[in-house]
């Protein structure tokens, strides 16, 4: 997973940072490359929150139901006990 990560970081820096050169060769500027590389790491990290983001529960555990927490009472019918 963290070759996927770093691959997925630094690719997203090539590509919006080479969109952004390119842009820069075409109309004769500097701002469009390094704003681009900003823009791949952004999008990279984005990339990888929604991939990666939760990790799995430990053994033994059910996701979303915090260790020791309360559960809630049943719901029954007005009047029954």
């Amino acid at each position: 997973m963290g070759w996927a990560v770093t691959g997925t970081l630094l690719s997203g820096m090539a590509v919006w940072g080479g969109v952004g050169w390119l842009i820069d060769q075409w109309l004769d500027t500097r701002v469009f490359f390094p704003g681009g590389i900003i823009l791949g790491v952004a999008v990279a990290i984005y990339v990888v929150f929604k991939t990666y983001g939760e990790p799995d529960p430990a053994p033994g555990r059910i996701a979303g139901h915090p260790p020791g927490g309360r559960r809630s009472r049943p719901r029954t019918q007005k009047g029954q006990r």
